[in-house]
């Protein structure tokens, strides 16, 4: 009995182990078509393109509009108390050179001191006659003669200025220059008085950008810098260069900006009030610079992948000036000409095999 029962436990055992090794046959063998040597690694594609050794300036975009500067305008005042006859412009109209802008007639007192000063005139041109004839009978000296010439003389040049004013005749005014109105208070029909502002002028070559800047940036601007000006003008934007002329040291209490103002190369395209923008440049080095693509930030630094023998190489980069394409780089080992990679790095890792390809 008890040898069939160790027979038995035997040919169990036995079993059981043919079992299992059919099972590992069949469950533990690699899949059909597959390799099996040792394992490959994956290669990632990545886009790359070189370090350059270069200039890069750092900018900013500032926001304003073309304006009628008042230091350069030009106002035409009445040199006499006149009554406004006829307007022939409106604010905002270009004009020509010599073209008429308003008519004015001097008043009821100024034709009236014109009045005098002729009468004057006759009055003295009679004693002069008078005191003439009066030294051929000796009965007035040398002195009369001379004081009658100096009264006549003051009385006719005081009448030539009158006249010379245009008092008692239809003045025009007319445009001295290729002009823009910025302002005409002139009403016709009013009487001014005299030095009353009636058109204000401003050049055409006078016409500039006003940008409005903030505080911290404008000690980094200086005048006869060069501005990229970019205006909106029949639903498109034109690109013009212009350099900065003045830089105000005034804060406006509303804004908070300060004003700075651009004069542009093309000044006579330009329309009064439209917006504008410019990009003013704030600082500028040479370094290595690389796309902004090509920069990471991971865990508080700026890491930078480069290729050498296929294999990713990571970089602990520093920052230096940027702008809106580009970054300067610094780095221990960093060289000109080595491929960065600029598409793709976000799943790379140090010593990582690459297959690099030019960025497009």
């Amino acid at each position: 009995m008890k040898r069939f029962i160790s027979f038995m436990t035997m040919v169990l055992v036995l079993a059981a182990g043919i079992a299992i090794g059919f099972a590992l046959a069949k469950w533990g063998a690699p899949a059909s078509g597959s390799s099996t040597g040792v394992a490959t690694t994956a290669v990632t594609s990545v886009q790359t393109t070189p370090i350059r050794q270069g200039k890069i300036a750092q900018s900013i975009t500032v926001y304003g509009a073309v304006a009628a500067n008042p230091v350069l305008e030009k106002s035409l005042a009445v040199a006499f108390e006149s009554r406004v006859v006829k307007v022939y412009v409106v604010r905002g109209q270009r004009v020509l050179a010599n073209q008429p802008l308003l008519e004015i007639r001097a008043g009821p007192a100024e034709r009236l001191k014109l009045a005098e000063a002729e009468n004057q005139v006759k009055i003295a041109t009679a004693q002069l006659q008078l005191t003439q004839a009066k030294l051929k009978l000796q009965l007035a000296t040398q002195a009369d003669l001379i004081a009658a010439r100096n009264t006549l003389t003051t009385a006719s040049l005081r009448l030539a200025s009158m006249e010379r004013l245009g008092i008692g005749t239809l003045v025009t005014l007319r445009a001295p220059e290729e002009a823009v109105v910025v302002d005409t208070p002139a009403v016709t029909g009013k009487l001014e008085p005299r030095g009353t502002v009636l058109i204000d002028l401003l050049p055409v070559d006078k016409i500039r950008v006003e940008l409005w800047v903030p505080p911290t940036n404008v000690r980094q601007l200086r005048r006869g810098q060069n501005v990229d000006i970019a205006l909106a003008i029949h639903g498109a934007e034109v690109h013009e260069r212009g350099t900065i002329s003045m830089i105000t040291d005034q804060v406006n209490p509303v804004s908070g900006l300060v004003s700075v103002y651009v004069t542009p190369s093309k000044p006579g395209a330009l329309v009064i009030g439209q917006f504008a923008s410019g990009k003013l440049h704030t600082a500028s080095s040479i370094g290595l610079i690389v796309p902004h693509s090509a920069v990471l930030p991971v865990g508080g630094q700026e890491d930078m992948y480069t290729v050498k023998n296929s294999h990713a190489i990571v970089h602990h980069v520093r920052i230096g000036l940027s702008n809106d394409r580009e970054a300067e780089v610094s780095a221990p080992g960093l060289r000109a000409g080595e491929p960065v990679v600029v598409v793709g790095n976000a799943e790379l890792t140090d010593g990582m095999p690459v297959k690099p390809g030019k960025q497009p």
